[in-house]
């Protein structure tokens, strides 16, 4: 009997493939027979696509489709299905794949396997490549014409940009224009999407968002939920070496709907066989926090050596840090010198920060000088650099510097056996470069798996804390700025590997840990990647590059709860550096960070980006540092679980749940003051003991708090205080 297609069910997903060619057809959630595969779009091509590096233009290569078939039979690919009682598996072998018409001497296989009572579908690919051509950005598994339920206008995708984002109808959002203005501040102009983030039309036709892991991405994994339907689809990658890859977004826009994700892997190999890790794609019931305790679930499979961690004692008691970027400015001017630093302590603590980090600090200043890692003369000596962090130290001080972990000035004669030996280079030989500031001011960026480039960033973390007296670093870009591939054949680390960008880093880290004391030194990185996290103090996951109205960075907070991330605040007033529409919303910036558990990086810039030239927002960060460092000072950290297991939250109020010791605490925060009550589940069988803490009153006081059965689930029901901030304890008594 002829089948146009071919059917596969576990009993809670099926899919369904064309009979001829294997592309996917339905990809159903059995329990509301809804097909999320709504529109066939013809424009890409379903389950892989890929491209090959020539030494011209890239060849885009996909599997064949009918008409490709019949006119050339030998295309056709062997398709075997097993389906049995509880499970099912599939098997896809295409002899040749295509660029455009052209055969290519490149075959795929494809197996699909749907478990017993799981809702998680597992994707694997081998590719046997011989072409002579590298392979690069291969999509798989690729799904496009996608949303859930009735319409796509109500879809949300969750995504890891730097901590997390979301795009709200995501059909049109990625196909829409950018909200783009620009900011100048001394010699800089910066980009800020005012909106939400979109896509960059490429030669499909599509509207792409790349997100590079690491880089931009700072896990594997998105979401596609729609709330009114209950329902969402899970895409992730089982990447268990935390090698280079990326995720895409894409969409063509509402005349032809619909979402389309993909996984990018990036094998960095020409001839011979590769074989993809494991991909799933899933259905689940609820929001994206399901997808994110199934990310961690797996996660904490994975069999790592633990070199320890950069977490002393005094930093997880910290609120935060004040950081001085105008020591030298890259256009040569200089607000501090070394002798200053003991009075920016001082000034620091005034406001209830003992943590300085210090820029600019070197020969030729910040964002010039790299790295020449000396102290600047202009500032001071080097003995009169130590006998101010020493004074720090005797005020109950800590104090970090900031060093770039990958740029090389192209302007600096001393410089250029270092470009020459140790740049990352393309494939066609040429440096990669890249631009801050100044339009005449150039960087070369440095290949992590250069082992002097490495050992010189070793080096110099050594000499800044061992002989300077710091007791912490902060290394610029280290996770933000996109992951390189590297073609340098004088780097033998990564010899014919051009994607072991992640591995080199993650043997920095490993390697400052054998320099330090168990608990390791404060070390602070830009940026937020799941695959250096668990070694750091904390990840700056500067919220405000996000898309304005994107950000969501209680993603990675919650799929790591333990892990400290570092988030900029900026005053309303007066706000040089930082352009209008970040300055009005300073206090939801304040309010998010604290609910959030982040720790706080101010900035001191004298008449650039200043709290104290904003006495409303000064006092405000004041109150809130104070009510921070006793919550850290009484109950620690906590584990962040993000809203799970409250309810009821009034519509102005900002409100966070954590696992403490013994109970739980929630972290309260409203610009218009807090109102009403919110319900707390509570599990344990006795009444919880209740303490509270608020910005007037920051040490912990009692209360007394009411118990309710709702359908079978026990609620304390916590009466909020008429303040603007609030931390609840209820804990199970002792």
């Amino acid at each position: 009997m002829y089948q146009s297609r071919l059917h596969l069910t576990n009993g809670i997903i099926s899919v369904a493939l064309d009979a001829l060619s294997g592309e996917m057809l339905e990809f159903v959630r059995e329990s509301t027979a809804d097909n999320c595969l709504k529109n066939h779009v013809r424009r890409t091509w379903s389950l892989l696509d890929g491209l090959l590096l020539t030494d011209q233009a890239p060849l885009r290569f996909h599997g064949p489709r009918y008409r490709d078939i019949r006119a050339d039979p030998s295309l056709t690919p062997v398709i075997e299905t097993q389906q049995l009682e509880h499970s099912a598996c599939a098997r896809i072998h295409y002899p040749c794949l295509l660029a455009g018409t052209e055969k290519l001497d490149l075959a795929a296989d494809i197996t699909i396997r749907l478990n017993p009572g799981d809702c998680r579908t597992v994707w694997t690919l081998t590719l046997d490549n011989r072409t002579g051509f590298e392979m690069d950005d291969i999509a798989f598994p690729s799904v496009d014409g996608l949303w859930l339920g009735e319409e796509w206008q109500d879809d949300v995708l969750v995504y890891p940009h730097f901590a997390g984002c979301r795009m709200d109808n995501p059909t049109d959002q990625l196909a829409s224009t950018p909200r783009l203005i620009h900011w100048k501040w001394q010699e800089y102009i910066y980009e800020y999407n005012v909106g939400q983030a979109t896509g960059v039309r490429d030669e499909r036709g599509a509207y792409v968002l790349r997100l590079d892991y690491s880089g931009k991405a700072s896990m594997l994994w998105m979401d596609l939920y729609d709330s009114q339907e209950g329902t969402g689809m899970y895409l992730t990658c089982r990447n268990a070496h935390l090698t280079m890859k990326s995720l895409r977004m894409e969409s063509f826009g509402s005349e032809d709907p619909g979402a389309g994700l993909a996984i990018l892997h990036r094998p960095g190999m020409k001839n011979g066989v590769w074989h993809s890790d494991e991909c799933v794609l899933a259905f689940h019931e609820g929001d994206w926090h399901w997808a994110a305790d199934e990310y961690r679930s797996w996660f904490s499979t994975l069999i790592r050596r633990d070199p320890g961690h950069h977490r002393p004692a005094w930093f997880e008691k910290s609120p935060g840090l004040i950081a001085h970027y105008d020591f030298q400015y890259q256009g040569g001017g200089i607000v501090h010198t070394f002798r200053d630093i003991p009075e920016l302590m001082r000034e620091a603590q005034q406001l209830g920060f003992n943590h300085l980090l210090l820029a600019g600090w070197h020969e030729d200043g910040f964002d010039f000088g790299f790295p020449h890692y000396r102290p600047n003369p202009l500032l001071g000596t080097e003995q009169e650099l130590k006998d101010a962090l020493a004074a720090c130290r005797e005020m109950g001080g800590h104090v970090c510097f900031y060093i770039n972990s990958r740029l090389c000035n192209t302007g600096f004669a001393d410089e250029q056996e270092r470009i020459r030996r140790s740049a990352v280079m393309r494939r066609d030989g040429s440096l990669h470069i890249e631009k801050y500031g100044a339009d005449d001011v150039s960087f070369a960026s440095l290949c992590i798996n250069d082992t002097d480039w490495r050992r010189s960033l070793f080096n110099t973390v050594h000499y800044l804390t061992h002989e300077i007296g710091a007791d912490g670093m902060y290394l610029d870009q280290l996770a933000m700025a996109n992951s390189c591939k590297c073609y340098h054949p004088g780097h033998q680390e990564h010899a014919g590997n051009p994607c072991a960008w992640n591995q080199g880093y993650e043997k920095l880290i490993r390697e400052l840990q054998t320099d330090y004391a168990p608990e390791g030194m404060a070390l602070i990185y830009e940026g937020c990647n799941d695959a250096f996290g668990p070694y750091a103090s904390g990840q700056l996951i500067s919220e405000m590059h996000c898309p304005l109205h994107s950000r969501m960075p209680e993603v990675y907070k919650y799929t790591f709860p333990d892990q400290i991330l570092v988030d900029m605040m900026n005053p309303r007033r007066h706000s040089a550096m930082r352009p209008e529409h970040i300055a009005r919303h300073s206090t939801e910036l304040l309010h998010r960070a604290f609910t959030m558990g982040a720790y706080l990086w101010c900035y001191d810039l004298y008449m650039d980006n200043t709290f104290q030239r904003d006495p409303e927002q000064y006092a405000r960060l004041q109150k809130l540092v104070a009510l921070r460092r006793s919550w850290l000072e009484h109950y620690g950290q906590g584990q962040f679980t993000d809203t799970v297991g409250l309810d009821s939250i009034p519509e102005e109020v900002l409100a966070k749940r954590y696992l403490i010791d013994r109970g739980l605490l929630i972290a309260c925060a409203s610009e218009k003051g807090l109102d009403g009550s919110i319900l707390v589940q509570w599990d344990a069988p006795a009444p919880p003991e209740c303490e509270i803490m608020t910005s007037q009153s920051p040490e912990p006081a009692q209360f007394l708090c009411e118990l309710h059965v709702i359908n079978g689930i026990s609620w304390a029901s916590v009466r909020l205080p008429e303040d603007e901030l609030a931390v609840v304890v209820l804990r199970v008594p002792s």
